[in-house]
């Protein structure tokens, strides 16, 4: 067979099987979600489980009480916010009345300045509000599906993460059969390095959120924005969702005070929060989680996009964690290790230099 038919065999070959295998995780998101959330909190359980089972506790023991911390960090987290949103909702009458008299100055700005009449407008917000009411069925019933799954996947998580750790040794096993001409000191450095990389990413990753809680928290305090400490740990939650949570968890203290305070105040928060951003982005992420999960900036915005695609906002969540897993089993199995490569990133022009130099051979070294 001519090489020219064989690459475009293998090259058509290649394409459909990232096809289907796209289109497989499209369709299976559901479950596949529940597994890959499952795997990557097993993995960052995985170093107190061993711990608690070299102190002499049984295995299922040790798990349930990694399940048992993990969940009670969780509900002191949920409590907290909890107690800040009663307060919140305790306000809320006084907000709403700010909020519509707020509305009453853009209108008459609008009617002032645009020659946009009240009565047009009122027109336009009730053929707006007319349109919402006829699809709040489906809006509903799409929240309230959407809620029941989520609940679902919350209580099925902990019950797997349980099956990864305890069967952990299992799956070992079945690894060293499904690739028997690998080396089975191979595949542990495989399995050790996964860990290694997800435990060391999500650790920073809480690090890294905790930080920008306490900027976020103290600069809303100093501009004046209420519920400071709501406002601040919720920020710090949301960047789970790489790149646009911060933003997400910042919207709510811009409307209130756009609402309560002044535009001015509003910009302020902005301007903190882009700030606060800027220096997670440039120096406290790359100097917390560092080289722990080294893939380039190009490929990590890949995987994001299409993490979101697939998956939607568990995408987001998942899509650094599971391509750091990818990495390590390319840097290891040599048939893909250039693909490692292209996912890692790239060295410095510097350190090439010094390569280079290294293999130049010096003129007054004896031969």
């Amino acid at each position: 067979m001519p090489k020219e038919s064989s690459y475009i065999i293998r090259l058509a070959a290649a394409l459909i099987s990232i096809t289907l295998l796209v289109l497989g995780l499209y369709l299976l998101q559901d479950l596949l979600i529940l597994l890959a959330a499952a795997l990557v909190l097993a993995l960052l359980l995985h170093p107190l489980a061993s711990w608690l089972e070299k102190k002499g506790f049984p295995r299922s023991l040790s798990i349930a009480i990694c399940l048992i911390l993990t969940v009670a960090v969780i509900s002191g987290i949920l409590a907290i916010l909890t107690v800040q949103m009663v307060e919140f909702a305790s306000d809320w009458p006084i907000f709403i009345k700010k909020a519509e008299s707020y509305i009453s100055s853009l209108q008459s700005f609008l009617s002032r300045n645009l020659n946009i009449s009240r009565k047009k407008q009122m027109l336009e917000i009730s053929n707006q509000t007319i349109n919402l009411l006829k699809n709040s069925g489906t809006i509903l019933s799409t929240t309230f599906g959407t809620i029941i799954h989520s609940i679902t996947t919350i209580i099925l998580i902990p019950i797997f993460v349980f099956f990864f750790l305890y069967y952990r040794s299992f799956f070992a096993q079945f690894l060293e059969m499904v690739f028997p001409n690998t080396e089975s000191h191979v595949l542990k450095v495989i399995m050790r390095k996964t860990g290694q990389v997800v435990q060391g990413y999500l650790v920073g990753l809480m690090v890294v959120m905790l930080i920008v809680s306490m900027l976020n928290t103290i600069g809303f305090w100093w501009i004046g924005v209420d519920y400071p400490f709501f406002f601040g740990i919720l920020t710090g939650l949301l960047l789970l969702i790489p790149y646009i949570g911060i933003w997400m968890g910042a919207s709510g203290p811009v409307i209130l005070s756009l609402i309560v305070l002044s535009p001015s105040h509003a910009f302020a928060v902005i301007a903190w929060v882009a700030s606060v951003q800027f220096i997670e982005a440039n120096l406290i992420t790359p100097l917390v989680i560092g080289s722990k999960v080294s893939i380039n900036p190009m490929v990590a915005m890949l995987a994001l996009l299409l993490g979101e695609m697939i998956w939607g906002i568990p995408g987001l969540i998942l899509a650094l964690p599971l391509t750091a897993i990818v990495k390590v089993i390319f840097d290891y199995v040599p048939s893909l290790q250039a693909y490692g490569y292209v996912l890692g990133e790239a060295p410095s022009r510097k350190k090439k230099e010094v390569k280079l130099e290294k293999m130049e051979p010096d003129e007054n070294e004896e031969t």
